[in-house]
């Protein structure tokens, strides 16, 4: 179902996404016997400390009429849901499976702002929506390099 949100609600939505993924890698870090394991959700923490703060200010540089702009879009999982259910699947993950939570987790982001630049028709919340979701591809890519040179320790 689609419910009218504001494009600084979106971005909200991805801000509390990053925050939700480095709570569950903590957690994780924590539980994991597996050194790769912690090694890569150590890496998983600051990547995503580090892409909420880049939302952050995002956010604050977005002009008051773009971010009020409304938009009828939303993903089906919430953040804390979507995350919720990669905790209930992978309780106690291996250096493999944690590459697939970031992956996904990076997947979701990357499809929230692809299908919203999709939906709304406004030029400058459009082309504001558009490097948000240059910004996550971007950093997927960076995320996918980068945890594929950890796992190969």
């Amino acid at each position: 179902m689609k419910n009218f949100e504001t494009v600084g609600d979106l971005v909200k939505n991805a801000i509390n996404m990053h925050q939700e993924a480095a709570g569950l890698y903590r957690e994780l870090e924590q539980r994991s016997g597996d050194a790769r394991a912690r090694l890569l959700l150590d890496y998983m923490i600051k990547h995503e400390q580090q892409m909420e703060t880049s939302l952050k200010e995002r956010l604050r540089s977005g002009t008051p009429g773009v971010l009020a702009t409304y938009i009828q879009y939303t993903l089906e999982d919430a953040p804390k849901a979507f995350v919720a259910a990669l905790a209930k699947e992978y309780p106690n993950p291996n250096a493999d499976q944690v590459c697939e939570i970031g992956l996904r987790i990076d997947e979701y982001l990357v499809d929230l702002f692809e299908g919203a630049c999709k939906e709304i028709e406004a030029a400058n919340a459009n082309e504001y929506l558009t490097d948000l979701m240059q910004l996550e591809a971007l950093e997927r890519r960076k995320f996918t390099q980068t945890l594929n040179s950890l796992h190969d320790i």
